[in-house]
């Protein structure tokens, strides 16, 4: 299987010494100010509101016993 898929190999000079990655600089990221902490909060908010609204829903449709 070997003779069949094998290329070649590679020469020793053309591959770089040390590898060098340099990151791409970010700006500095403040959660306050974006769109993505509106929709985070709401994420959270909306659920406990129909939640809240249900149980308020419930009381007062509720018959007394």
């Amino acid at each position: 299987m070997m003779d069949k898929y094998y290329i070649g190999e590679i020469d020793p000079s053309t591959v770089p010494l040390k590898r060098s990655y340099v990151p791409p600089e970010q700006s500095q990221y403040n959660p306050d100010k974006t769109s993505e902490f509106v929709i985070k909060i709401l994420q959270f908010l909306v659920p406990l509101l129909i939640l809240g609204l249900a149980f308020v829903v419930r009381n007062y449709t509720k018959k007394e016993e």
